[in-house]
């Protein structure tokens, strides 16, 4: 690897370490906003997620491309440092390791995230379940008197 290809590396690495921190902020808040049961700034943070998403396939495209173009693509990050020259080689190091720390948070933030809201699904289905709304359902005819069978959902919530 040339002088020319490390300063592209680093720069590439660079560019991918900040995106990372800021993508990591952003799901950091996520979960506590899940947490907090935030329905609205869930709601209003969709287009941010969504753009995340689009910047982060973008960006792995380019680092593909950039990487083909300097005849690195088969290099993996832990590989990109040995191939550097001397003086490049601990900034390479140093934004490999962030790099790889920042994906490892990322993906754990994830997991957490993912089975925090599987367990608020599982709470609400086991109250949907009890109180019988949706198996139950009142039913009335055009003199509002009821028809068939279930209980109004404050009965049922009683029950619960």
């Amino acid at each position: 690897m040339d002088k020319r290809t490390a300063d592209a590396v680093v720069k590439c690495l660079e560019i991918d370490v900040d995106f990372y921190r800021e993508l990591t902020v952003f799901l950091m808040k996520k979960h506590t906003k899940i947490l907090q049961d935030d329905l609205k700034w869930l709601t209003d943070s969709l287009n941010d997620e969504q753009a995340f998403v689009m910047k982060s396939r973008s960006l792995e495209d380019k680092r593909l491309a950039l990487f083909k173009g300097l005849g690195i693509e088969d290099k993996k990050l832990s590989e990109l440092a040995d191939d550097a020259p001397e003086e490049y080689k601990p900034k390479i190091r140093m934004l490999s390791a962030q790099l790889t720390d920042l994906v490892e948070n990322i993906t754990e933030i994830n997991k957490e995230t993912t089975e925090i809201v599987k367990r608020k699904l599982d709470n609400q289905k086991e109250i949907v379940d009890q109180t019988g709304i949706v198996n139950k359902p009142e039913t009335y005819n055009k003199n509002a008197a009821k028809v068939a069978g279930g209980q109004s959902a404050a009965k049922a919530m009683r029950n619960v």
